[in-house]
């Protein structure tokens, strides 16, 4: 009987830690000193290789999706300005962004898609364009400070 009343506290602390143990969080949390590990953040998308599809540029607000783009590692910028497509050379040097003569389809665009299609249009020809990808999120800016929003869309083929 002894030998029982000396295996009560032991057994109480290992009962306490294992029900502690069941508590909840998520399976996969990492566990530091302070509690769980919060998670890392998102990597950014290549510049390169992306479609990147362009929620706004210069104020205007691109509509439905179609307006997007895909710079390539061998220098080639190509896709959809709004109704017309394009395609031009590139030069990315560091943080800036060169885009050759812009050469695109000649379809009439008015309206909302013909507002991007012109903003984008100007901005692509002004100059190098300073580039920054956060998480999924590019943005371009003009040497005037105008600049393009666009998110990446998937893997360019």
């Amino acid at each position: 009987m002894r030998t029982l009343r000396n295996l009560a506290p032991g057994l109480a602390l290992l009962a306490a830690l294992a029900l502690t143990g069941c508590g909840g969080g998520s399976p996969d949390a990492a566990l530091t000193p302070d509690g769980p590990a919060s998670q890392q953040p998102a990597a950014d998308a290549p510049l390169t290789a992306t479609t990147w599809l362009v929620g706004s540029v210069a104020g205007v607000t691109a509509p439905d999706g179609r307006t997007r783009f895909t710079l390539t590692p061998d220098g080639r910028a190509s896709g959809n300005l709004g109704c017309n497509r394009f395609s031009a050379p590139v030069t990315i040097d560091g943080t800036t962004v060169t885009l050759g003569p812009v050469t695109s389809t000649r379809m009439a665009c008015e309206g909302p898609a013909g507002a991007v299609e012109r903003a984008l249009t100007s901005l692509f020809g002004s100059g190098p364009l300073t580039w920054q990808v956060r998480a999924h999120t590019l943005t371009l800016t003009a040497p005037d400070g105008k600049t393009l929003t666009a998110e990446a869309g998937s893997a360019a083929e």
